[in-house]
């Protein structure tokens, strides 16, 4: 009576669902803690699960990818700048995941690999990427069809171990196969070094393109709606867009018509990281929610940088911990000044 009926979940959920729900909370050594409710009347547990129900959705996201992609026509002609910069792209993100799953389970951390690769497949390749080289004719040039096909086929031999039953079905949908050349005796992907610094300029170009609509929607604009993008030109935002389709890769996440990084941006302005941009779109502004609002943020920000100067004075934490750590919340500390700077600016223009 302390724990579901597992066959009954799996009824509920599929094998593969019930497999992500388990997984998902066995951490290294410990205890599983499942998440099966109790019935507070008759004290029973119900065959119920939200980590079940997530791995079921999950397996309904990979075959709907898999539909989609199936569903575009493929000619050979050149990848566009788009395209190639989100395969590239997309290639180091996969390599920088299966080198962390590497690692993790040497320790038998298989809730971090699963959720590593939950993050990978529906965050980044189906959110992101998918949507990045989805062709707006339905045609997709030949070397970006082929190269998503290969991504696609390497994540499912990542989680097959995890979830055996749906990533065997999609690794035969994705391309005709020998007898025999089956996903369960694939090889792991060969791993490789990756790109550090352009998946970490792409995951700014993706904090970007949240700020953006998070903008839409805090002034009722409409996402069908384009819009110019002005950039302040500071030396992070001219990195950031020197990368050939960086701004072009913006441009359709956003729907924008136009991004210029330049020194008098015009329009509603926010920030993304530590950069300030400038939406070109014209809204009635409020002076006094806008104030509410900035203040609200430069109290959140002034508290970010207390928190990081407290961390950083602690010499214990200085001398003990490993570079990488110290010199990260070191650029936090920079990249929150510099935050708590602009804010200053944008509630001194507001009088």
């Amino acid at each position: 009576g302390n724990s579901p009926d597992a066959l009954t979940l799996i009824e509920n959920y599929g094998a593969d669902g019930v497999r992500f729900g388990i997984l998902s909370c066995s951490s290294a050594g410990n205890d599983i803690i499942f998440d099966a409710p109790i019935d507070p009347e008759t004290g029973q547990v119900l065959n119920e699960s939200k980590l079940c129900e997530q791995g079921s959705r999950f397996c309904n996201k990979m075959w709907n990818a898999l539909k989609l992609i199936k569903g575009w026509k493929v000619e050979d002609k050149a990848a566009d700048k788009v395209e190639t910069l989100a395969t590239e792209w997309f290639e180091n993100r996969l390599q920088q995941v299966a080198n962390e799953i590497n690692e993790v389970l040497k320790e038998y951390r298989f809730s971090d690999a699963i959720m590593a690769l939950y993050k990978l497949i529906w965050d980044d390749f189906c959110s992101w990427y998918l949507e990045w080289i989805k062709p707006s004719g339905g045609v997709i040039s030949k070397t970006t069809y082929d190269r998503t096909i290969q991504f696609f086929e390497d994540q499912m031999s990542l989680l097959h171990p995890f979830m055996p039953f749906i990533t065997e079905e999609i690794w035969h949908q994705l391309k005709d196969r020998s007898n025999g050349e089956d996903n369960v005796v694939s090889l792991f992907p060969t791993l490789k070094a990756y790109d550090k610094e352009l998946v970490e300029q792409v995951a700014k170009a993706q904090t970007l393109v949240t700020k953006i609509r998070e903008t839409r929607n805090a002034n009722a604009l409409s996402s069908k709606d384009a819009y110019p993008l002005f950039p302040e030109k500071v030396p992070a935002t001219e990195k950031l867009f020197s990368k050939d389709g960086m701004a072009e890769l913006v441009s359709k996440a956003a729907n924008l018509t136009s991004l210029e990084v330049t020194d008098a941006g015009q329009g509603i302005a926010f920030l993304s990281g530590a950069e300030k941009y400038y939406l070109g779109a014209e809204v009635e502004v409020n002076v006094e929610e806008k104030k509410a609002e900035l203040e609200k943020e430069l109290e959140y920000q002034k508290g970010f940088v207390t928190s990081i100067e407290k961390k950083l004075s602690n010499e214990r934490f200085v001398s003990g911990a490993p570079a990488q750590v110290v010199d990260r919340e070191r650029q936090k500390l920079a990249d929150g000044q510099a935050r708590i700077k602009i804010l200053e600016e944008e509630l001194g223009k507001l009088g």
